[in-house]
């Protein structure tokens, strides 16, 4: 570190703390202030604080896969507009050839200025109730190109010098089935960026902007010396994963159950070498005609959330940490679709690529790994009109749970592991839409068997209380059990159903016409185990079955654990003999 610097650890530590406290009021602005429930509930946003170049400083508590897309939008945008923008302006987009996630994701970033040097980016944005396009919601999964799927919002000013755009706005407003909750929730972020603003210059205030700049630098060149340090720790090799997913999101049975669409292969190379890892997707899947096509911005942001599970997690949250990070994304696959490539529904791949890659992960660091999740990030969205002027759009993602850990079992039900989002409350929505839950409980014996067990399964279904509506399911993890590690097990797939009291139709990626008193109920896979689960504690396999995670049966047949039904105790000696059995059994 050169003298010039003059870098004192406990002022860095706090300017980092204070970065904390700027964008947890960003986030909190946007709670407080949104007018959608899976904004405000579910936490499908993001807010952080960049550098002048658009290098996150750090990033809020909300999704990273939102956050972790603004450095590619910023250095974009100051390619071609660095001499154009000015104290004021916020820039919005949504388009995913651009550098965003799908045209659901609305994204802002405001520069900041001190004097006429462009210093900072305050950013926020995430998931959009509806952006128009053929199905309300704007996330169909059947779409086969991306002009269906609503309207496409280049990067551009909506406020040009603290004047806002009104003829944007109109545009925005006219594309929407609810325009008033986007432009609140877009007012939101505004609000959000401003709070930034606001709070960051009471920090030039205190330390000057001279000093805040070697420090923001600093912030970025200590989390990648940590970064640099821990890669020097995993074995240098090459580490290979493979997984599929279901569909191309046009369904993968007929209306007969044949099955009619090919499994789609993600495929990872991780290498490692020295202080530097490369990402090589070489060998996934060409891009699909439906709408599961995950643009090139979230495949990084992807990779970039799933490297932290291998990292200390007090390497500060910033892009320092990723410039180790070499990656190779072939144009035209699934992972990086050329225009005019759908990707509405991009949310259950980018899932799947966390899988894949976490699968690859395990093979450098399995103490660091959990098997696999059982959420992918189920999308369900009821929309119709109770009364001609009345529309309303329902849309919850529904969550499962998280593998097994070498030192635990998986959380039973929490967000996905690359996601940080929240659940939906029922009262909620029961008050705000024509809907009941009807059920809404776990499911036994769909967890994957390990020393620590997966989450298990979660059923959840939703009956409509209106006259009609449309009904656009997103779905996952129906042909394939989300994958155990260390010698755990999978866990069972997903199984989606429609009217499951009368004609028990089992449906996939689908959009169909509901009438009152039609349901459709969800039930999640359960997650992959950890570990030979004959090495599982009996007090914790008894345990189980006392809370009805799982059953008697199950505890025998997974775990070589016998119960006496009428005690409800662990009989020890069969037990034993029962492993020992199925141990000789395995090995034979």
């Amino acid at each position: 570190m050169g003298e010039e610097k003059k870098i004192d650890m406990i002022t860095l530590q706090l300017i980092n703390n204070f970065l904390y406290a700027l964008v947890d009021e960003m986030t909190q602005t946007v709670v407080r202030t949104s007018l959608s429930p899976i904004t405000r509930d579910s936490f499908d946003f993001q807010c952080g604080f960049c550098r002048s170049d658009g290098e996150m400083l750090l990033e809020g508590e909300g999704v990273s896969i939102h956050s972790m897309v603004y450095t590619t939008l910023i250095s974009n945008w100051l390619e071609e507009n660095r001499d154009t923008t000015y104290p004021g302006d916020i820039i919005i987009t949504n388009d995913p050839y651009s550098g965003a996630a799908h045209l659901c994701d609305i994204y802002m970033y405001e520069p900041i200025f001190i004097g006429d040097e462009l210093v900072a980016w305050a950013v926020a944005g995430g998931h959009q109730r509806d952006v128009g396009g053929a199905v309300a919601g704007s996330g169909a999964c059947d779409s086969t190109e991306i002009y269906q799927e609503g309207l496409r919002i280049p990067p551009m000013k909506l406020y040009e010098k603290g004047v806002r755009k009104d003829d944007l706005y109109k545009i925005i407003r006219a594309a929407s089935r609810t325009p008033d909750i986007i432009e609140g929730d877009i007012e939101a972020f505004r609000s959000s960026c401003n709070s930034a603003k606001k709070h960051f210059f009471e920090l030039v205030e205190n330390y000057g902007w001279e000093t805040l700049k070697v420090y923001f630098d600093e912030l970025l060149d200590y989390a990648e010396r940590l970064t640099r340090a821990e890669i020097r720790e995993m074995p240098d090799g090459e580490y290979e994963f493979t997984d599929y997913l279901d569909d191309g999101g046009r369904g993968y049975v007929d209306a007969e159950g044949n099955i009619i669409s090919d499994l789609i292969p993600l495929h990872v190379k991780i290498t490692v070498k020295g202080e530097e890892i490369t990402y090589d997707f070489t060998g996934t899947g060409p891009q699909v005609r439906g709408a599961m096509n995950n643009p090139f911005g979230t495949t990084r942001a992807t990779v970039m959330a799933c490297l932290r599970y291998m990292i200390d997690p007090d390497v500060p949250r910033n892009g320092g940490a990723f410039r180790p990070i070499k990656l190779i994304v072939p144009e035209g696959t699934l992972l990086n679709p050329r225009l005019p490539g759908a990707c509405a529904s991009r949310g259950a791949t980018l899932g799947r690529e966390t899988d894949l890659i976490l699968g690859a992960q395990a093979k450098i660091s399995p103490d660091k790994m959990m098997g696999c999740a059982s959420n992918v990030d189920t999308l369900v969205c009821i929309a119709s009109h109770e009364t001609a002027d009345k529309p309303f759009i329902f849309m919850e993602a529904m969550w499962g749970g998280w593998g097994g850990r070498s030192y635990a079992d998986g959380v039973d039900y929490t967000t996905c592991p690359e996601l940080n989002g929240s659940n939906e409350p029922i009262e909620t929505n029961e008050e705000l839409y024509p809907l009941m839950y009807s059920r809404y409980s776990y499911v036994p014996d769909k967890e994957g068997a390990g020393k620590y067990r997966g989450s298990v399964a979660l059923v959840r279904e939703w009956k409509l209380l209106a006259d009609e509506a449309t009904l656009s399911l997103r779905v996952e993890r129906q042909r394939t059990g989300p994958y155990g590690i260390a010698g755990g097990q999978a866990g069972a797939p997903l199984e989606a159903i429609y009217n499951p009291d009368t004609e028990r139709r089992h449906v996939g990626k689908i959009t169909l016409e509901m009438k009152r008193n039609d349901a459709i109920q969800v039930t999640t896979s359960g997650a992959g185990g950890w570990g030979n689960p004959l090495e599982r504690d009996v007090n914790m396999v008894l345990d189980d079955v006392r809370n009805e995670k799982i059953s008697i049966k199950r505890a025998r047949e997974a775990y070589g654990v016998v119960i006496d039904e009428a005690t409800m105790a662990v009989d020890e000696g069969k037990t034993h003999k029962l492993r020992e059995a199925m141990k000789k059994g395995a090995s034979s």
